[in-house]
């Protein structure tokens, strides 16, 4: 609970939980610091169901692999796409937790594979989606 507000089950502290726990700390005091962010750089980040990401999230992760293969992100890439990615995203509110948990592996999986611009990838590619609707 945080303030009143069931944020989830507890992470485990593990030194993976706490490192990642520093870069976004770190992230954030950078941010924070040097940058006084323009809203009109930033991408704007379509709505979209849970299906819809997955999809596109999915589709490009496993670009460039062989097989079916079911690659598992990294423990620290999935604290980071759930706080930085998905938490932000503006229909993660009407996402079951489940749906939560499979958008944020492959966003986390995105992440592992090709950085931000994995990210910047997917937010291009929900914003095409939304316009063919």
């Amino acid at each position: 609970m945080l303030d009143g507000v069931d944020v989830g089950p507890e992470v485990p502290e593990t030194p993976e939980t706490r490192e990642t726990r520093a870069f976004v700390a770190a992230l954030l005091a950078d941010g924070a610091a040097d940058h006084d962010p323009d809203p009109a750089a930033a991408l704007p980040v379509p709505e979209a169901d849970a299906r819809t990401v997955v999809r596109e999230a999915r589709r490009l992760a496993q670009r460039g692999l062989s097989g079916s293969v079911r690659p598992v992100p990294d423990e620290g890439l999935t604290a980071v796409a759930e706080a930085l990615v998905v938490d932000e995203h503006p229909s993660a509110h009407r996402w079951s937790e489940g749906e939560r948990r499979e958008v944020v592996r492959w966003v986390a999986l995105l992440i592992e594979r090709f950085g931000e611009d994995g990210v910047q990838e997917l937010i291009l590619a929900l914003a095409e989606r939304r316009a063919e609707a």
